[in-house]
C-alpha cells in the first residue's frame, strides 16, 4: 500500500473512533443528567409526531397531521425500540452527527487530496463547532438533514469520477432523504441536477431507474403522510415568506434563538461569522479571497440560494443555517492550512490548536447551558405539576413540555386557543417578566392582565424563573 493509502487508512480510522467513542459517551453523560435535549416547541411537536408514528406502525391510528417533514421523527420512532422514547431524537442527532462528520471528512479527502490538516481541521472547526454539537444534541432534525446532504454531495463526486449510474441514483435517494428531514435543503441539492438531467438524456434506463428511486425515497412522506404529504404548503413561515424580510429584524413572535437583531440578509452570513458556528471564519475568509478554493462552484451558488431563501422567512434563528455550514468549511479549508503553516514551528501548531480546542470548548458550555437549563426547567415544573389535581391548564410557550410529560391537567395553549370563557377551578400557568419581555402586546398576555385586574386570579405557587401557577375564581 502506497503512503498515501496508509495516511487515508490511519484517517479513516480515526473517524471511526471518534463515532465509535465520542458520541456513544456523550449520550451517556446525557442520559445521566436526564438531559433529553427537548425543549421549546418545536423539538416536543417533533417528539410527539414521533409517538404517533410509532403508535401508527404498532396498528394505531395514523398519525397526527403536521407540517414537519417526516424523516427525522420516523428515524427517531425506530430509535425507540433501542433507547427510552424520551431520549430517541437525542439518540438520532448524535447519530446523524457521526455521519455528517465522517462524509465531512470523505469530502475534504476527495477535494484536497494533498491536505495534511484534514483530521484536525475536521476535528476542531466541525465536530467541536458549539452550534452543530448544540444541534447534535438537541431535538431538532438540523443535523441528520446535514448528514444526508453530505452524504448526497459526496456520492455526487465519486460519480463525477467514475461516471457509474447507481452511484448517481444512490445520491439522488439520499437528496430526497434529506429534503424530508427538512424541505429547505432542495436549494442545497441542486448541483445534483444537472448530473441527473445529462445522465436521464443519454440512457432510458437510467432515466426509469431514477423515476424508480424517486418514488421509492419518498415511501416514508407517502405512505406517513398520505394525502398530508404537500402540507409545507401551508407552513406559515413559507406563506409569509417576502424578499422584504432581507430588510427586517423583528419578527415577534417568529423571533428565534440567537437573535442578533440585525437585517435578515446580514443575519443569514451568521454561519461565516458566528463564533458559535466558526471563531476564525473572517480571517479563513481574508485568506480564502486570496487563495481560492476547489469546492465546485455549483456548490457554491446553492449555498448563496440557500441563505437567500433562509434570508426571507419571518424567522431570525441561528439553527436555520447549519446545512449550510460545512460547505462553507469545506470551501475555507486551504485558507486553514495556509493559516496553520505561518506557524512553523510543530510545537506551535499543536498550542495553538490546544487553545483552539478549549475556547471551543468554553464557547460549547455558554451554547449548551442554557439550553440545559431550559430543558430543566420544563420538566422540573412537569414534574411539580403532576402533584396537583386534574383540572384545565391555561398556559403557553411551555405547553408542548406539559403535553409531552404527560400531565394530569388538560393543557390549553392560550395563543392558539384564545378562552374568553373561563371555567371556575381552571389553572393559569403564566410567566409575567418572561412574557412582558417578548410578547408585550399579545392577546394572551392582555387576558392575564385583564383577569389580574377583574381579581380572578388567585395565586398558587411558583416555580423556577418567574413561573407562577394560579386558580381561577368566578
Amino acid at each position: 500500500m502506497t503512503k498515501e493509502g496508509n495516511k487515508y487508512g490511519r484517517n479513516l480510522q480515526f473517524n471511526w473512533l471518534v463515532i465509535l467513542l465520542l458520541l456513544p459517551l456523550t449520550f451517556t453523560f446525557c442520559l445521566y443528567m436526564h438531559f433529553n435535549g427537548l425543549y421549546g416547541q418545536e423539538p416536543h411537536a417533533t417528539y410527539r409526531y414521533m409517538l404517533s408514528i410509532y403508535s401508527f406502525f404498532a396498528g394505531g391510528p395514523s398519525p397526527v397531521s403536521m407540517d414537519h417533514p417526516v424523516m427525522f421523527p420516523l428515524l427517531g420512532a425506530i430509535a425507540t425500540l433501542l433507547v427510552p422514547s424520551l431520549f430517541a431524537l437525542q439518540f438520532i442527532g448524535l447519530t446523524s452527527a457521526g455521519f455528517a462528520y465522517l462524509y465531512f471528512c470523505k469530502i475534504l479527502n476527495r477535494l484536497y487530496p494533498d491536505g495534511s490538516q484534514r483530521q484536525r481541521f475536521a476535528l476542531l472547526l466541525l465536530f467541536f463547532s458549539p452550534l452543530f454539537l448544540r444541534a447534535a444534541l438537541t431535538g431538532f432534525a438540523d443535523i441528520t438533514c446535514m448528514a444526508f446532504l453530505l452524504a448526497a454531495l459526496y456520492q455526487l463526486l465519486k460519480w463525477q469520477d467514475k461516471k457509474r449510474d447507481k452511484i448517481l441514483l444512490l445520491a439522488v435517494g439520499l437528496g430526497i432523504l434529506a429534503i424530508q428531514t427538512r424541505y429547505s435543503a432542495i436549494f442545497l441539492l441542486l448541483p445534483l441536477f444537472p448530473a441527473v438531467f445529462s445522465a436521464c438524456r443519454k440512457s432510458l434506463s437510467v432515466f426509469l431507474i431514477t423515476l424508480f428511486v424517486l418514488v421509492f425515497a419518498f415511501i416514508p412522506t407517502i405512505f406517513i403522510k398520505g394525502n398530508d404529504g404537500l402540507d409545507i404548503v401551508l407552513h406559515p413561515w413559507l406563506r409569509d415568506w417576502s424578499i422584504f424580510h432581507y430588510f427586517q429584524s423583528d419578527f415577534g413572535a417568529y423571533n428565534g434563538s440567537g437573535q442578533w437583531h440585525l437585517p435578515n440578509l446580514l443575519h443569514a452570513l451568521s454561519v461565516f461569522l458566528h463564533p458559535g458556528y466558526c471563531l476564525i471564519g473572517i480571517l479563513l475568509i481574508a485568506v480564502c479571497v486570496r487563495q481560492g478554493t476547489k469546492i465546485p462552484v455549483s456548490w457554491m451558488m446553492a449555498a448563496a440560494l440557500f441563505l437567500l431563501f433562509i434570508a426571507g422567512l419571518p424567522v431570525q434563528d441561528l439553527r436555520l443555517l447549519l446545512p449550510v455550514f460545512p460547505l462553507f468549511l469545506i470551501a475555507t479549508y486551504p485558507a486553514y492550512e495556509s493559516i496553520v503553516y505561518r506557524l512553523k514551528k510543530r510545537n506551535e501548531r499543536v498550542l495553538a490548536y490546544i487553545v483552539a480546542l478549549a475556547v471551543q470548548w468554553s464557547l460549547l458550555y455558554r451554547v449548551i447551558q442554557p439550553v440545559y437549563e431550559y430543558q430543566q426547567e420544563e420538566w422540573h415544573i412537569a414534574q411539580e405539576l403532576k402533584k396537583m389535581e386534574p383540572a384545565t391548564l391555561h398556559t403557553f410557550a411551555i405547553d408542548g413540555a406539559l403535553r409531552t410529560y404527560q400531565v394530569p391537567q388538560e393543557v390549553v395553549n392560550m395563543w392558539s386557543q384564545p378562552v374568553t370563557n373561563y371555567m371556575n377551578g381552571d389553572f393559569v400557568l403564566f410567566n409575567r417578566n418572561r412574557f412582558m419581555q417578548y410578547y408585550p402586546t399579545s392577546a394572551p398576555v392582555v387576558e392575564f392582565h385583564r383577569l389580574r385586574k377583574e381579581g380572578r386570579l388567585m395565586f398558587i405557587v411558583s416555580y423556577p424563573n418567574g413561573w407562577e401557577l394560579y386558580r381561577l375564581k368566578s
